[in-house]
């Protein structure tokens, strides 16, 4: 029974030291996926025991994911540098399996507007772009369906936009909708 319970001990060790060293991977991919949307952040970091996530950006207090994830580009930015972080640290621990597919809801949501949504939206367009070009270790880029309010700003080279409205809809059998 002592030999089992000291197994059981050391496991239970093992995969603490595990779990802690693998969040804080994810912490520094995590970090700089979000400077990469919002060069005022200054540190993010990812709780082992939790996993709740706090984030500083310049003169401001740590956030938790509740208190940046409201609503606008702070909760996007949050969102898809975490999905982003977890797809890097994919490419480097085999053990973390993350398909190379995102699929992400109206991230670009301060698109059409001006000053800092359209900025961090801009700045977005780039990372989700960078992601998609670039290939993993086998040999396959992440395609990323991404859904927006307003039209790109310009074209983008290896971006199809499919504009849906009552005549063009992404889904051929969805049924149209009484104006």
């Amino acid at each position: 029974m002592e030999a089992a319970q000291a197994a059981r001990d050391a496991a239970q060790t093992a995969d603490e030291v595990r779990r802690k060293e693998v969040t804080s991977r994810l912490s520094e991919f995590f970090l700089a996926r979000l400077r990469q949307i919002n060069p005022a952040v200054e540190t993010a970091h990812i709780d082992p025991h939790d996993f709740t996530t706090l984030v500083k950006e310049r003169n401001e207090a740590n956030k938790t994911f509740d208190d940046s994830s409201v609503a606008g580009s702070p909760k996007v930015a949050t969102n898809v540098a975490l999905l982003l972080a977890l797809r890097d640290l994919g490419r480097v621990n085999a053990a973390v399996r993350v398909p190379p597919l995102l699929i992400i809801d109206s991230p670009l949501a301060g698109l059409g507007a001006t000053g800092l949504d359209h900025d961090t939206s801009l700045r977005l367009i780039d990372t989700l772009i960078s992601i998609s070009n670039d290939p993993s270790a086998d040999g396959y880029a992440c395609q990323v369906v991404a859904a927006t309010n307003d039209p790109l700003p310009r074209p983008y080279p290896g971006v199809r936009e499919i504009p849906i409205n009552e005549t063009d809809r992404f889904f051929d059998h969805a049924p149209a909708l009484e104006s």
